[in-house]
C-alpha cells in the first residue's frame, strides 16, 4: 500500500501506485495519477488532470497541474503529463495545457527542474534536460533533449530550444535556439557550438569539427542568400547526422513566428567577420 502521512490530503479518485510515498501536508487531487516509486516530500501540491510516471521525486512546495496563467483558459479539462525519473525541486510550478495548445503540457523523463523554475501551459520538454533555478518557460515553449538552461533564463512563448543547447544564466531568449549551440545575453545571442557539452556526452571530434564548420559557414557569410548557404553546407557536411539536424532546424525556423538567434561578429566559432544580417558590436 502507498505510504501516506496522516496530514496529507488525498482526494477520492486519485490513483496511486502501491509503493508511492507521500509526506506531511501534501495535497493530491481526485484526477491525479502517480506511478510506481514516486516520492512526494512535505508540502507538495498536485492537482488537475495530472499523470506522473515512475520514480519521480517531488521536493517541498512544488505545485503541479495548476490552471494556466492564461486569460483565454476557460476551465477546459486539459492535462499535464510527466514521464519517469524526474527531479522536481522546491517551489517549481508546472501548469496544465489549454485548448490553444492541444490541451496538454508534456514533460519527458530524466529531467532536473531546479528550485523556483516555471513551465507554462502547453510546453513540451524532452528528456535529460536541466532548468536551473528560476528559469521560466512561457506558454507553448518546446525544449528538446539534453538542453541545459542556466539560472534565471527567461524564454518567450512559442520559442523552440534545440537539442544539446546551453544558455548562460540570466539570458533573455526571444527566438529559437539552434541545436548544439550556446546562447548568452540579454537579449541572447549565439556564442558558438557547445563543444564542451558535446564532448562530455560522447560526441566524436569529427562531428564537433563539422558542426563548427557548418556554424561558421551559415552565420558568417554576408554575401550569400541564406537558403543558398544552407544548401551549400548540406552538400558539404549533410552526411553528418548532427549537421543535418542543425540545418533542418534552421530551415524550419525560418518560417516560425519567432525566427532564430544569430551570433554577433567576433563571437566564438565565428572569427571577426560580422554575422549575416547583424552589425558588428559597438565599441
Amino acid at each position: 500500500m502507498p505510504q501516506i502521512h496522516p496530514t496529507a490530503v488525498i482526494e477520492d479518485g486519485a490513483q496511486l501506485a502501491d509503493d508511492v510515498r507521500i509526506g506531511p501536508y501534501c495535497y493530491v487531487g481526485g484526477h491525479v495519477r502517480i506511478g510506481a516509486g514516486t516520492r512526494l516530500h512535505p508540502g507538495v501540491i498536485i492537482e488537475g488532470r495530472t499523470a506522473l510516471g515512475a520514480r519521480n521525486e517531488l521536493f517541498p512546495y512544488c505545485v503541479l497541474g495548476s490552471v494556466p496563467q492564461d486569460k483565454k483558459y476557460q476551465g477546459e479539462p486539459s492535462r499535464l503529463e510527466i514521464g519517469d525519473d524526474n527531479a522536481i525541486r522546491e517551489h517549481v510550478t508546472i501548469h496544465i495545457g489549454t485548448d490553444g495548445g492541444a490541451g496538454v503540457t508534456r514533460i519527458g523523463s530524466h529531467n532536473l527542474f531546479m528550485a523556483g523554475a516555471h513551465v507554462g501551459h502547453d510546453c513540451v520538454v524532452g528528456d535529460h534536460t536541466v532548468l536551473a533555478n528560476y528559469t521560466g518557460l512561457a506558454g507553448h515553449v518546446q525544449v528538446d533533449d539534453h538542453a541545459i538552461l542556466g539560472g534565471q533564463t527567461g524564454v518567450h512563448q512559442f520559442v523552440r530550444i534545440g537539442a544539446h543547447v546551453m544558455t548562460s544564466g540570466g539570458s533573455k531568449v526571444g527566438k529559437d535556439i539552434p541545436p548544439f549551440t550556446i546562447a548568452q545575453g540579454y537579449p541572447a545571442r549565439l556564442r558558438g557550438i557547445n563543444h564542451v557539452g558535446l564532448r562530455r556526452r560522447g560526441f566524436g571530434d569529427d562531428a564537433i569539427r563539422r558542426l563548427r564548420q557548418a556554424y561558421r559557414a551559415v552565420f558568417f557569410d554576408a554575401d550569400t542568400r541564406f537558403d543558398d548557404l544552407l544548401a551549400r553546407v548540406r552538400a558539404e557536411h549533410g552526411e553528418v547526422p548532427e549537421v543535418a539536424l542543425f540545418l533542418d532546424f534552421l530551415q524550419a525556423a525560418q518560417s516560425s513566428d519567432r525566427g532564430f538567434l544569430r551570433p554577433r561578429g567576433g563571437d566564438d566559432d565565428g572569427g571577426d567577420t560580422p554575422a549575416r544580417g547583424i552589425p558588428a558590436p559597438e565599441l
